[in-house]
């Protein structure tokens, strides 16, 4: 009964884009350790990728640093700065319609919370 099932071409389509899914939700972004550990051509940094392997995002801007920094994010519509944390990863889904992200240098606004830690602000320095 199961493999007749499997060779059902619409159940086997199924469980493939389920799985498909699931890796990709599954599949979180290097944590700081790996990231810091990582080759800078491989973990750091702006690339396009694979929506079906990351949740859907078609790109992905990895910081692998202890510090805030800021991005230029070019669209096909316009650009607009973002900030970064330590550490921190952008995903851009097709909405976003990014073409290149990369480092600024210039600050990023940041804010202090009640406990003195730092955090991005909800707006940036414009283009």
């Amino acid at each position: 009964m199961t493999m007749k099932l499997l060779r059902n071409t619409g159940v086997r389509r199924a469980l493939v884009a389920a799985a498909t899914v699931l890796a990709g939700v599954l599949d979180p972004l290097p944590s700081p350790s790996a990231a810091l550990h990582a080759d800078r051509s491989e973990g750091c940094g702006f690339r396009h990728v694979n929506p079906d392997h990351h949740g859907g995002a078609t790109a992905l801007y990895i910081h692998c640093a202890n510090s805030f920094i800021l991005i230029r994010v070019d669209t096909r519509t316009g650009s607009h700065h973002q900030c970064i944390g330590p550490w921190g990863s952008v995903r851009f889904y097709p909405a976003v319609q990014v073409v290149n992200a990369y480092y600024v240098k210039i600050p990023p606004r940041l804010l202090t919370t009640a406990d003195g830690s730092l955090i991005c602000a909800l707006t940036q320095p414009p283009v």
